[in-house]
């Protein structure tokens, strides 16, 4: 069992939940929080039986469930429980990071050398990262930690290839360093998606926008708008654009193309996910299926939309070719502003040329604040060229969008293209507002 660090003064415990068998606390420490992980108590008893389960796998084969059960029959109740939980944790777990891979609470959690396990919470992200109580205690340690998760995954590091990023068998996405060629200590770290997709609603009962720039967003993706939704690490770019695409209606085909996959429609019928096929080695460089194969293999599916998980390069020039003939479009981008984003758009790797970025309809920003929470910062709309700052958190600007109207009238009569897109996003404001009053929202510390 996991013991709590006492060098610093403890104080009131702000959450409490269990992970399967073992309880977690967020206690708050000084100006921090302190991830503390209580595990079943490990006694004398269970500890031997452990040794000689182990030894019985290792000799013998046996399946650990049926250890388990044989080993169990010799324990009390909560002994077997403790004993149980040890086994399957070694050897189908991942040991001493099994709850912090369990836990959906934790957004991030990272080990660069030999000390405390760090992580995001969900529930409290302002901290960034805070320490836990599961400490490892020395590079061998941390170098078995590594293999076992990335192995358990799906994947190998070796001294021949040190560098790796996989994904888990629940999808989340791990980056993995092992020392001695490129780094002075192994590393992880683990990247967990929410397991239920952050709907647009959601979205405005945290505050990451209003429910007016919600449904603008909304109405310019269900028209084929073609859109860049572009941020930071950890600004809420692809939660957006899930969001997003939750939205579009139930006859339209959604075609997402990503190198893993973090966006989740599965409540939507159209769904058709895609996922660049990454080599594991290097001798699997050959078989490797890249962004653009697939961008090319979408538009023989007759998509209404293709979204792109993030733009990196040449695969926008794909992209926009799919807009040239009708398609809707959205990506995100790794770029905070809108000069950064035109300078790299329009440099090698993606090279578009000026009459490509001037088929790009809106540059959507999103930052995430110091106390930890996402916001949609600005948005600009492209009219042949010339990009108009249409809102702007900060300063509190607020203007209708053109090709929203141009695009309503199209399908309307008798209004001016401004009344209609007034009327629609006032009709779908109104509805997200009303969705997000029923979200049940985790106050901040």
């Amino acid at each position: 069992m996991a013991e709590l660090r006492g060098e610093r003064r403890v104080s009131r415990i702000f959450a409490e939940y269990h992970v399967g068998d073992a309880v977690v606390r967020l206690r708050q420490r000084d100006n921090t929080l302190l991830y503390e992980v209580e595990e079943p108590a490990l006694t004398e008893k269970v500890r031997k039986l452990l040794n000689q389960a182990m030894d019985e796998y290792v000799k013998r084969g046996v399946e650990p469930e049926k250890l388990a059960e044989k080993y169990s029959r010799r324990l009390e109740p909560s002994e077997a429980l403790a004993f149980r939980y040890y086994l399957l944790r070694e050897l189908k777990g991942f040991s001493k990071l099994h709850v912090f891979m369990c836990d959906d609470q934790i957004e991030d959690f990272t080990i660069t050398m030999p000390g405390p396990v760090r992580l995001i919470h969900r529930l409290a992200p302002h901290y960034e990262w805070i320490e836990s109580n599961i400490v490892v205690e020395s590079d061998e340690e941390l170098d078995r930690l590594v293999k076992l998760v990335v192995e358990r995954s799906g994947g190998s590091i070796t001294p021949a290839n040190p560098v790796v990023e996989i994904l888990t068998p629940s999808f989340d996405r791990v980056a993995g360093v092992l020392r001695g060629e490129v780094s002075l200590h192994s590393s992880i770290t683990v990247r967990k998606f929410p397991r239920r997709p952050y709907s647009l609603a959601r979205l405005v009962r945290l505050g990451t926008l209003n429910s007016e720039v919600a449904a603008i967003l909304w109405l310019a993706v269900e028209l084929k708008c073609n859109v860049i939704i572009a941020g930071l690490t950890g600004s809420g770019k692809t939660t957006l654009l899930n969001s997003l695409l939750l939205q579009l209606p139930r006859n339209y085909k959604i075609v997402t193309i990503e190198e893993h996959p973090e966006i989740n429609l599965k409540d939507h019928p159209g769904w058709f996910p895609l996922y660049a096929r990454l080599p594991t080695s290097p001798a699997a460089r050959q078989t490797a299926i890249p962004l653009t194969q697939l961008l090319k293999a979408a538009l023989r599916h007759r998509p209404t939309v293709i979204a792109v998980g993030e733009a990196r390069a040449e695969e926008v020039q794909d992209m926009i070719t799919a807009a040239s003939v009708g398609h809707g479009t959205a990506t995100t981008l790794h770029t905070d502003n809108l000069d950064h984003m035109l300078k790299r758009l329009t440099s090698h790797p993606m090279n578009l040329k000026p009459d490509q970025v001037a088929l790009i309809d809106y540059a959507v920003f999103v930052v995430r604040m110091p106390d930890g929470r996402r916001r949609v910062k600005e948005i600009y709309e492209n009219m042949s060229g010339s990009w108009e700052l249409i809102y702007d958190y900060e300063g509190g600007k607020f203007k209708l969008p053109e090709k929203i109207g141009q695009k309503l009238a199209t399908t309307h009569r008798g209004l001016e293209p401004y009344e209609l897109a007034a009327l629609e996003i006032r009709k779908r404001a109104e509805q997200l507002r009303a969705q997000a009053r029923k979200e049940e929202v985790v106050a901040t510390v």
